[in-house]
């Protein structure tokens, strides 16, 4: 009991809840003296965080709607295309009968809005190939460039082999072949893949650089021991001089 301690244990146990009090305020004190002292910064900084986590959430439902947006106005329009009404598809027409009220845009439309989004992406990818198909290379390149941009490998991989047929068309043969190549790196399908392959080395063989056409023929007949590609590589290598092992 209280009672019975000594005027020693009690002047100690006065002596250590005054110093315990006192660590208590002194160590709230300096809490509230940081938070006077430095009060504006503390408000700034809070509002900076609140504005940039508003930022971050906004352009995530911006990008979402931008998103489905395209995708919608693609699925509109990418019939034409498929049909090969290339105009029609490329620039929109007041004859094509409105959508749930909505005006049914083109695929430069598209790209020009939407351009960042994978559906937009899509769309420069039909725009080139229709641009192509109409002889507008120059045009064509710039939306296959634009494809090579896309994160969706398959849009990648078009816009790649678009951007070396274009190059081809427009002399640069040797730029023609080493985006050929470019493209079948990227391809897991043997088909599609040696058949860029074999376009990049004719390309290479036009251009006159023997050592990259003849590797890669030789590429091919390795990848391809019986099939057409095998045998248009090895008459590759038999124009070239070379001795097919």
């Amino acid at each position: 009991m209280k009672d019975n301690k000594s005027m020693e244990e009690l002047e100690q146990e006065d002596f250590d809840t005054t110093a315990g009090a006192s660590g208590f305020r002194t160590e709230a004190s300096g809490i509230n003296a940081f938070v006077q002292n430095n009060g504006k910064k503390i408000i700034i900084i809070s509002i900076a965080v609140i504005i940039v986590v508003g930022l971050v959430l906004l352009f995530r439902m911006n990008s979402q709607k931008n998103e489905a947006n395209a995708a919608k106005a693609l699925s509109r329009i990418e019939n034409l295309y498929l049909q090969g009404q290339y105009n029609d598809a490329l620039y929109g027409n007041d004859n094509i009968p409105f959508v749930r009220g909505e005006k049914v845009i083109g695929l430069i439309a598209i790209v020009s809005e939407y351009g960042s989004t994978s559906a937009g992406q899509r769309a420069a990818l039909y725009a080139a190939d229709a641009l192509f198909m109409l002889g507008k290379y120059p045009e064509s390149k710039t939306y296959y460039e634009k494809s090579i941009n896309s994160r969706v490998e398959e849009i990648k991989i078009g816009g790649l082999a678009g951007t070396a047929a274009c190059n081809e068309k427009d002399g640069k043969i040797k730029d023609a072949a080493e985006g050929y190549i470019k493209a079948a790196d990227l391809i897991s399908d043997d088909g599609l893949k040696l058949r860029y392959m074999y376009f990049g080395g004719i390309c290479y063989e036009k251009a006159g650089d023997a050592d990259n056409a003849k590797k890669i023929y030789r590429d091919i007949i390795n990848l391809n021991k019986y099939g057409e590609f095998n045998n248009l590589a090895k008459a590759g290598i038999v124009r070239l001089g070379d001795v097919i092992d």
